[in-house]
């Protein structure tokens, strides 16, 4: 007993003293990364699509704006101690966590400058000097504030209209093992997952939108201050930008796997679209099968497939009411087969007409053996195929060809053997049918 409580109490020592040993940690599964520029003290990150424009914020209270390589396009001074930044709906304003007091404050882009507004978040979130707010994102309408002294984000729901209008919505334990050091927030519209640095553990978590995390990453550097990314949802990789707050160096890390909502931006979700990598196509078509070639597909057979092509042997319509071919005594007719013969002809012919007007199908088929001719009638309807009645004739010669002729307004059928030889024969509204004379 003695020695299950001293192991119990190193087992829980060692939980406590490294609570993050207990995750599964993937490698970090994108490139080794390239510096591609260097501030003095880069701390959050914002990817600007519209602009195609990296904005930093710095601790010194410097928002720069760099291009996808890290080229200095403009800069500006802005108060406070800038800790991170985001965009939300209108792309025309940035908004920039500040550290100590905790609050957020809106620049404007077309202007150059602050707009005067701001909301203060002291109520609800703050931390000892350098352990406030390290991350601020915007998430379907919320601000999401990361606070370095607890590891937690604080979820905002702020009046974009009317500065200091705010109020908190609730807060989020990303890793109830991480209770510190929170130092960047991303989300990203495109894949609907939350990016979350940990600088002390060199952890990246993705949240899902129940707030689960769904990948878990070592990061490849160290001093993580900011995240932001710019996807390439075609190509089902990201580019992420990480900002080193101890180095000030911008750091791009390329081939980042992700999986956008809508990768193709056809407006179907990826849930729900059949190939959400191609706009074109979103649900799968249903086709119809089309074994006698004449254009025509049978409704009953059908092959559902992502594609505007027809697969081979299918159509897009489902227009055909007798879908027919032959081998042998066997039929296939609309879906299924049929021994339209009691026997294997050597010859087969046959044709469909609709003798009645009515919602049945007559299907004649005319087959030799030998000396031997054999007459069937069928009557289709959709997938109902029925064999009203066969008959058989002794033919004197013996014949290398048959043929079918129709006289649909006398409700009569021909059939013609190659030495000349013919019969005539009347069908009646039952399928049955007997020579003419």
């Amino acid at each position: 007993m003695k020695t299950f409580v001293a192991r119990l109490s190193i087992i829980i020592f060692f939980l406590v003293a490294f609570p993050w040993c207990c995750f599964a940690i993937d490698a970090w599964p994108g490139s080794a990364g390239a510096t591609i520029a260097t501030l003095s003290d880069a701390s959050g990150a914002v990817w600007h699509e519209a602009r195609q424009s990296l904005f930093v914020v710095q601790n010194t209270g410097t928002l720069d704006e760099l291009d996808s390589g890290g080229g200095l396009k403009d800069s500006w001074a802005v108060a406070g101690d800038p800790e991170g930044i985001t965009l939300a709906e209108n792309d025309r304003y940035l908004y920039i966590g500040i550290e100590n007091p905790d609050s957020i404050a809106e620049f404007d882009l077309q202007t150059e400058a602050l707009t005067g507004k701001s909301w203060d978040l002291t109520t609800w979130m703050t931390g000892p000097p350098n352990s406030g707010l390290e991350g601020l994102a915007y998430r379907n309408g919320y601000f999401y504030a990361g606070l370095q002294a607890d590891g937690k984000i604080y979820v905002f729901n702020v009046n974009l209209n009317v500065s200091g209008d705010v109020s908190h919505v609730q807060t989020i334990t990303p890793n109830a093992s991480y209770t510190s050091d929170i130092s960047g927030i991303e989300v990203n519209s495109n894949t609907g997952i939350t990016y979350v640095i940990y600088d002390t553990y060199d952890a990246l978590l993705e949240l899902n939108a129940s707030n689960e995390i769904v990948n878990y990453y070592s990061l490849p550097g160290t001093a993580q201050e900011g995240i932001a990314l710019k996807t390439n949802c075609l190509s089902r990789t990201a580019d992420v930008y990480i900002a080193n707050d101890d180095t000030g160096l911008v750091v791009k890390y390329t081939d980042y796997p992700i999986a956008c909502l809508d990768a193709d931006s056809d407006g179907v979700d990826h849930t729900s679209d059949c190939n959400d990598y191609d706009s074109t196509i979103s649900a799968n078509q249903t086709y119809y099968r089309d074994i006698d070639s004449d254009g025509l597909g049978d409704a009953n057979t059908t092959s559902a497939v992502c594609s505007l092509s027809a697969p081979e042997g299918y159509v897009a319509n489902s227009s055909d009411p007798a879908d027919i071919s032959a081998s042998g005594r066997s039929f296939y007719v609309n879906g299924n087969n049929y021994d339209f013969f009691t026997v294997d002809p050597t010859t087969v012919q046959y044709t469909d007409l609709n003798f009645y007007g009515d919602d049945y199908q007559e299907i004649i088929a005319a087959g030799l053996v030998s000396k031997k001719a054999y007459i069937t009638l069928a009557r289709v309807r959709g997938n109902e195929v029925a064999v009203t009645k066969r008959v058989k004739l002794k033919i004197k010669k013996k014949h290398t060809s048959v043929s079918t002729t129709t006289q649909s307004s006398k409700y009569k059928f021909t059939t013609r053997f190659s030495r000349g030889k013919k019969y005539t024969w009347k069908v009646k509204s039952s399928g049955s049918f007997s020579r003419s004379h």
